[in-house]
Formats: structure tokens, C-alpha cells, sequence
């Protein structure tokens, strides 16, 4: 179970490191997951929705190294688990709780802590524009999927079980 808990952390780790350096380097990643309000402030401060060359480049170099360090992740812990002599139900688990982390921790900590009660915004905004923000906090955004997106990783987490059951046993 602590190895569990381990693989989330590490989950956690990279979507913090990719949220906070995609949007301190690129910050035209908000019109992707950001709240129409929070758009309009961006705007207001003259942050284009435009990527730059150096933009897409930052994003896309980012967006890689995250993805192959997710993989070599779940890679990691299916493996293990399967040489530790989980069964399906065991190693399904490991998987809803490396990625259930990593969803709610995106919900309560990125979506609703970071940007409701903290400051970040309006430092992004300073940091990009070097003007004082009149708005430092932005209100939460749910988009009403999240519970989805739980049950759907359920279904994900079954399917990489069995693959690494049958691939590495």
C-alpha cells in the first residue's frame, strides 16, 4: 500500500512541475483550462491568446518529458506489482489510486486552492506583465466532468491490470 501511495506522489510531483512551469513559461496554456473570467483578466493585462514559436516549443518540450516521466511511472508500477505477485483486483487498485491522486489532487489543489485562495494568478500576471493586478485570485472552475473522469479511470486503470498481467507475468 505505501508503494501505492508512492507512485501517486510521483504522479502528483509531475502534473504540479508541468502546471506550474507550463504556466509561468507559456501562460497561453490558461485559455485552455481557465475560467471564462479568468480569460478576460489575462486579456485585460495584454497576455494574447497567441502562442509564440518560443511558446509552442516550451510547451511541446514540457508536454514530452512529462509524458515519457508518466510512463516510465506507470511502466514502473506495473511491473512491480506484478512481480510482487498482485493479483488483478490488487494491481487495478494501484492503478485508481496513482491516478484518483492525481485527479483530485488537480480539483482541490491546482483548480481550487491555487487559484481561489492564493495569489498565483495575479504573480503570473505581474511576472509576465511587470503591472500590478487589480485581481489577484480568480473564482473555481468545475466543469461538472470530474466525477466522469473518476469512473472512467476506473475502466483505464482495469485495462492496464490486465495488460501487465498478461504482458509481464
Amino acid at each position: 500500500m505505501l508503494l501505492n501511495f508512492v507512485y501517486g506522489m510521483i504522479g502528483i510531483i509531475l502534473l504540479t512541475t508541468f502546471c506550474l512551469i507550463g504556466a509561468f513559461s507559456v501562460p497561453q496554456v490558461a485559455y485552455w483550462c481557465m475560467t471564462p473570467s479568468a480569460k478576460k483578466l489575462l486579456e485585460e493585462h495584454g497576455i494574447s491568446r497567441k502562442f509564440s514559436i518560443k511558446g509552442k516549443i516550451s510547451l511541446a518540450i514540457l508536454t514530452i518529458i512529462i509524458s515519457i516521466l508518466y510512463i516510465i511511472t506507470i511502466i514502473s508500477a506495473g511491473k512491480q506489482g506484478v512481480t510482487s505477485g498482485m493479483n488483478f483486483w490488487q494491481l487495478t487498485l494501484r492503478f485508481v489510486i496513482f491516478f484518483w491522486m492525481i485527479s483530485i489532487f488537480d480539483a482541490v489543489v491546482l483548480n481550487w486552492w491555487m487559484f481561489t485562495r492564493t495569489k498565483i494568478f495575479g504573480i503570473l500576471i505581474k511576472q509576465k506583465t511587470g503591472k500590478e493586478p487589480k485581481v489577484w485570485c480568480v473564482e473555481p472552475q468545475w466543469d461538472g466532468k470530474e466525477i466522469h473522469k473518476l469512473i472512467i479511470v476506473v475502466a483505464v486503470s482495469a485495462m492496464l491490470a490486465l495488460f501487465f498481467l498478461k504482458v509481464f507475468r
